[in-house]
């Protein structure tokens, strides 16, 4: 199972995955303000909402290219 899984680590194009990952927080980050600025209740519940899912998706990927840098160091 391990073995699978560094195999994997080490194809994962970090860079790109990290660069990615920060492009999606800086959307989740946007689509915040703009519920907070849009004011009414409906607005803010869908853009707080929509920024979870983008910012979790953002955060796994920063986790795997951070697993993976590790991984592709290790002996």
């Amino acid at each position: 199972m391990t073995g699978k899984l560094m195999k994997l680590f080490s194809k994962w194009p970090i860079m790109r995955a990290l660069r990615v990952a920060a492009f999606l927080g800086l959307i989740a980050l946007g689509l915040m303000v703009a519920g907070v600025l849009a004011g009414t209740p409906i607005p803010v519940v869908l853009s707080m909402s929509l920024a979870q899912g983008i910012g979790v998706f953002a955060c796994l990927l920063f986790g795997l290219s951070i697993a993976a840098d590790v991984a592709a160091r290790r002996p």
